[in-house]
């Protein structure tokens, strides 16, 4: 009997393995950040529902001081989109058919992915289709795109921060981050960059519900320039950050789990010296510690596209973990 052991067992273990249904092959999805392919035939692209699509995904970025697109778009007609095309981690599908047809679906030909479909059987209601659930659209895309970045930051991430000493919560920023500036209250990171660098400033302030509930965007601003003053010096002597005059920044309302805050997107200028660039700002109520906590983001890079780089500053700052 021994010497039939060996065997029957090895019998077994081929048998199930060709019993055994093997798991569907998925591509890891890949393109730049914020990039999306968006297929439709030559002629549509050039016509009236391609600058629908334009008007929609390509306006300008809110909060930058040079025009740039919300999302770079990749137009490719459908008998090519086939092979690596089918790789994009963001598709727009859209076409004249018979049938209409709204609908995003999730993980079609690679992993993570997001494929948005618009079909109607004229160019009216086809257009009418592309404006109305664009919204929707964006939204789901830049929850992605977020969640692209974060992963590819927590390849390598800076550890040393000390936000959980701190503050009692902590961000994922990457270990190309180091501490710049810091006291009791306050900690400035900086990043540099070819031709600049990217800033993270966290600090808290006394609570306070109203600047808040009721976005007023005058004391948000006395707020953030009182900030620069304080600490964030400009190259020449008592200069010092500011929001740029010229210009009413942008505010939203906003959650960080089920604490209410408020995200300013907007420029900064230094008072006394010829500097500028865009900052993301967010407050948030944190009544539980009797404090709001002020988490912000501003870019230095003179003669450089900016919506990347701001796109990873709310990035890390939407990561924000509570420890304690």
């Amino acid at each position: 009997m021994k010497r039939y052991f060996i065997p029957l067992v090895l019998l077994l273990t081929t048998i199930s393995c060709q019993n055994k249904k093997s798991a569907p092959l998925v591509l890891s999805s890949s393109g730049n950040i914020n990039t999306i392919t968006v297929v439709m035939t030559d002629q549509l692209w050039a016509g009236t529902i391609g600058q629908a699509v334009r008007d929609m995904y390509a306006y300008p970025a809110e909060g930058l001081p040079q025009q740039e697109p919300l999302f770079d778009l990749k137009q490719i007609p459908p008998e090519v989109f086939s092979g690596f095309a089918q790789s994009s981690r963001s598709v727009l599908w859209v076409g004249i058919r018979d049938q209409t047809n709204v609908r995003i679906d999730k993980n079609t030909y690679a992993q993570p992915q997001t494929v948005a479909v618009f079909t109607a059987p004229t160019p009216t209601a086809l257009t009418e289709i592309i404006v109305s659930q664009s919204d929707e659209v964006i939204k789901t895309l830049r929850i992605q795109e977020r969640a692209e970045r974060l992963r590819r930051i927590r390849k390598s991430t800076y550890a040393k921060h000390g936000l959980d000493e701190k503050f009692g919560f902590t961000l994922t920023m990457s270990s190309a981050y180091k501490t710049f500036k810091e006291n009791e209250t306050t900690s400035w990171f900086q990043r540099e960059i070819q031709k600049g660098h990217i800033n993270l400033l966290v600090t808290t302030t006394a609570y306070d519900e109203d600047i808040v509930n009721e976005q007023d965007l005058e004391k948000i601003i006395i707020q953030h320039d009182s900030i620069g003053k304080a600490f964030i010096p400009g190259r020449l002597p008592n200069s010092y950050l500011i929001t740029e005059k010229a210009y009413e920044p942008y505010i939203y309302s906003t959650t960080f789990g089920k604490k209410p805050a408020v995200e300013i997107r907007g420029t900064w200028e230094v008072q006394g010296d010829f500097m500028a660039g865009p900052f993301l700002q967010y407050i948030i109520n944190d009544k539980p510690n009797n404090r709001n906590i002020l988490l912000e983001g501003f870019v230095f890079a003179p003669s450089t596209a900016k919506r990347d780089y701001i796109f990873e500053i709310e990035t890390v700052l939407r990561s924000l973990q509570e420890s304690r």
